[in-house]
């Protein structure tokens, strides 16, 4: 009898654990199908600020400064790029939502660079710098890549997944972040971009 009932819960037990790790596979797909998911930047996603000049990686305050290598081992700084509208985008060679946003992004780069867009790629890969020459030459990306091997950015710009992009105004502001591929040859992201190219700096 006592065999029996601890069958019994034991069975039960095993039902409530199978569903727990079934819910959680299916939160896990539908994150990252969300992230595979080209949804465009919006003007909603823009929030201009007064300006608190402290520094922090989120919405309303001033862009962290950092330094980084480049592909040909040129130190660039953020504030290389003062008065210029920046998308920092944070990816890898390894993220497959990268790799779908990456085309658009260099069509958005091509477009409104003489405007005084700047696209920073910050790549989190470990190690040598082949595989990020060797995506950066297969997508035919024209915008700066910068290799965070040591993790500096990546400390100082805190993101949950990648990729994620930090739009930075012309004022140093950081006025959205934005998480997953993003569809940036869309009319509304064309719209937003053009409204902080025009904004003052």
């Amino acid at each position: 009898m006592k065999s029996t009932v601890l069958k019994k819960s034991g069975f039960t037990l095993t039902k409530k654990y199978a569903a727990i790790y079934a819910v959680l596979f299916i939160v896990a797909i539908l994150i990252m199908v969300d992230h595979y998911y080209e949804t465009p930047m919006t003007l909603a996603d823009v929030q201009l600020s007064s300006g608190v000049n402290t520094e922090k990686s989120e919405v309303g305050f001033k862009a962290p400064a950092f330094a980084a290598r480049n592909l040909k081992g040129h130190r660039v700084q953020l504030a290389d790029h003062k008065g210029k509208v920046i998308l920092l985008n944070m990816w890898a060679t390894w993220c497959g939502p990268c790799r779908v946003e990456m085309p658009g992004m260099e069509n958005l780069y091509r477009r409104y660079r003489s405007q005084g867009l700047e696209i920073l790629a910050v790549s989190f890969d470990k190690g040598s710098s082949d595989k990020v020459q060797k995506f950066a030459d297969e997508y035919r990306l024209s915008f700066p890549i910068l290799l965070d091997s040591d993790g500096e950015v990546e400390s100082q710009y805190h993101t949950l997944t990648i990729p994620t992009t930090f739009v930075i105004d012309k004022k140093g502001m950081v006025v959205a972040e934005v998480e997953g591929a993003k569809h940036w040859e869309s009319k509304e992201t064309f719209e937003a971009i053009e409204y902080l190219l025009k904004a003052p700096g």
